[in-house]
């Protein structure tokens, strides 16, 4: 993960450049390693880290600003291939004279841009709208202190570890938290999508990328010409991202998704040496190796079997003692995740690719809002009773039901709450802390301002949004992780695409399932099973009970009163965690805030 950390403040005040001087003379010397992007009046960049790519810093030219991670020019005709950004005098300006909107609507990747103005007392603070490189804003003393990792901020002094414990109590709700607020007071994330520019006195917000005008700006009815564009703009970017990496470990699972990211992979095989991992457990449902096996063989690729045993997962080496900005960032490191270091290891390996974002972005989701969109836009069109019907396969509804949704949520234009069936049951909440929660705490400006769109176009944007949790969890520390899938472009023309294109015939994602059905073995294209790792995650909560018991209940969760200690007692019994599947995900969280509050309260 890009790593880097960014100094502004008012160059015209003495006592913050000397400060700022203090600043840089504390991390200079620290590790991992600091290297300077940019130096100049009011605003210091540094960056370091490990990946096979350099950790690139696109140089906007004299004292305009830099642009951190890897960024791709748009094409500028379907057939062109995928370049680096190069950001000579005329894209230089073209990014200053829109205070950076050139960058979001001309190039794509995964980027932070600092923008300084002529002034050199006011920043602009970009991130790339997919999220992939994490973004805080913090303060001391005057100084604007950007960076992706908090522990950083912590080392040189210049944050405190003072909780929010709203931010905690809305995390053990909703696990999936993407919001502005972090557990820590004072520490804001910049969204995705967002620009902030801080100067002196403030600190002010817009909106450069938001979904609901992307939607609004084209829609795909016609399937054909759909699928094309869906199929080359998805080989686009699976093989832009690939470009320049000597050596890919891609996790196969043995799903659509990943398939198709292999089936791209392979076509620049050529250029790199590609591999495939494939995590397995031996119940039948957690064993995908023969449909692996199928994709691996296909492009010709060698398949590295890996065994996942629920025993070996030890909630003492599962979370280390890392400062995060927010619970949400941390995810326990598994068997599964040291397996594959080692594999990163022995084979030099220099990127982990995945197919994470297909199931969001092709429309996997089974929901009756599929009719309920055909019926807002094309009202009751004799078409309608097809996609009524397909609905109703897909979702294994009845077909009143269907057009019961499509007539309360398409022709009148309702609209579900995306996030209700998504939040935990508060089964160990306090009742208190329960009461005290603000249900909005959990909504994302992206899916508040797009109310006016088709019901399940808003249920899709919450899906997109989830996908920036993907680029928080990650199995190592000397490899890229890269989810093409969730890139700018892709995003962008599914939002486009209307979810009875994206699904049609009774299968889900069936516009991506045809249009690589060419490239994909036919019993994949043809699968509309997953495989579930329920059983696994379920045995690693019952081979730590103990641990987990001690760690929980005689925790800060539950001297704070954000626990209830007499609900959570009664529910870590192993017959309980066998019996309700409802707990797995409340005793997760619980005990990841748990370690995250024990890593700043230590």
């Amino acid at each position: 993960m890009h790593r880097y950390i960014v100094f502004a403040w008012n160059p015209r005040l003495a006592e913050r450049n000397s400060l700022a001087k203090t600043l840089v003379r504390r991390l200079e010397p620290a590790p991992p390693g600091w290297g300077c992007a940019l130096a100049t009046e009011g605003l210091q960049v540094y960056q370091a880290g490990r990946g096979a790519r350099p950790r690139r810093a696109y140089s906007l030219g004299g004292d305009a600003g830099v642009v951190l991670g890897t960024v791709f020019a748009r094409r500028a005709a379907a057939d062109s291939e995928p370049r680096e950004a190069v950001f000579d005098e005329r894209e230089t300006q073209k990014v200053r004279e829109t205070g950076g909107r050139h960058l979001v609507e001309h190039y794509w990747g995964g980027y932070v841009a600092l923008l300084r103005d002529d002034s050199g007392t006011r920043v602009r603070i970009l991130r790339d709208p997919t999220g992939a490189i994490p973004c805080l804003l913090t303060g001391y003393r005057g100084i604007h202190v950007v960076c992706s990792h908090i522990e950083d901020c912590a080392a040189l002094g210049t944050v405190g570890s003072s909780i929010d414990w709203d931010h905690v109590a809305a995390f053990l709700s909703f696990e999936r938290l993407v919001t502005s607020d972090t557990g820590l007071a004072g520490v804001r994330q910049i969204h995705a999508g967002e620009c902030v520019t801080v100067d002196t006195e403030s600190v002010n917000s817009e909106f450069y990328w938001e979904p609901h005008r992307i939607h609004d700006a084209r829609t795909m009815e016609d399937r054909r010409p759909a699928m094309r564009e869906l199929r080359d703009v998805i080989r686009h970017c699976v093989v832009a991202w690939a470009t320049g990496y000597g050596s890919v470990l891609h996790s196969l699972s043995g799903g659509l998704d990943s398939a198709v990211v292999l089936a791209c992979l392979s076509s620049a095989a050529d250029r790199m040496r590609l591999i495939c991992q494939n995590h397995f457990m031996p119940a039948t449902q957690g064993d995908e190796r023969p449909f692996a096996r199928k994709a691996a063989e296909r492009a010709g690729v060698e398949l590295i079997e890996t065994r996942l045993r629920s025993a070996a997962n030890s909630l003492g080496t599962m979370f280390d003692s890392r400062k995060l900005a927010t619970p949400a960032m941390t995810y326990p490191v598994t068997e599964g995740d040291l397996t594959t270091e080692t594999i990163l290891r022995r084979h030099g390996i220099e990127a982990v690719f995945s197919g994470q974002g297909g199931d969001h972005f092709f429309q996997q989701a089974s929901t009756r809002l599929i009719a309920a969109d055909y019926a807002r836009r094309r009202g009751l069109r004799p078409g309608i009773a097809d996609v009524v019907v397909d609905t109703s396969r897909f979702t294994r509804r009845p077909v009143w039901s269907v057009m019961f949704a499509a007539f309360n949520y398409g022709l009148l234009r309702r609209h579900p709450d995306p996030y209700a069936r998504r939040l935990n049951p508060p089964l160990l909440l306090n009742d208190a802390a329960r009461d005290a929660l603000d249900p909005d705490s959990v909504r994302h400006p992206w899916a508040v301002r797009a109310s006016d769109l088709p019901a399940g176009k808003i249920c899709q944007i919450v899906s997109i949004i989830d996908t920036q949790n993907f680029h928080h969890q990650g199995p190592s520390n000397h490899a890229d992780v890269v989810h093409p899938l969730i890139s700018q472009p892709i995003i962008e023309l599914c939002l486009q695409i209307p979810s009875y294109v994206l699904t049609y015939g009774g299968r889900d994602r069936a516009l991506v399932r045809d249009a690589f059905s060419d490239m994909l073995p036919s019993e994949i294209a043809a699968r509309t099973t997953k495989g579930a790792t329920t059983a696994y995650a379920n045995g690693v909560l019952v081979a730590n009970l103990a641990a987990i018991r001690t760690l929980l209940l005689d925790g800060v969760l539950v001297s704070e009163r954000l626990l209830d200690e007499r609900k959570t007692e009664a529910s870590l019994r192993e017959s309980r965690l066998i019996r309700d599947p409802d707990l797995y995900w409340p005793v997760l969280n619980a005990v990841r805030a748990e370690s995250w509050l024990r890593a700043w309260l230590a």
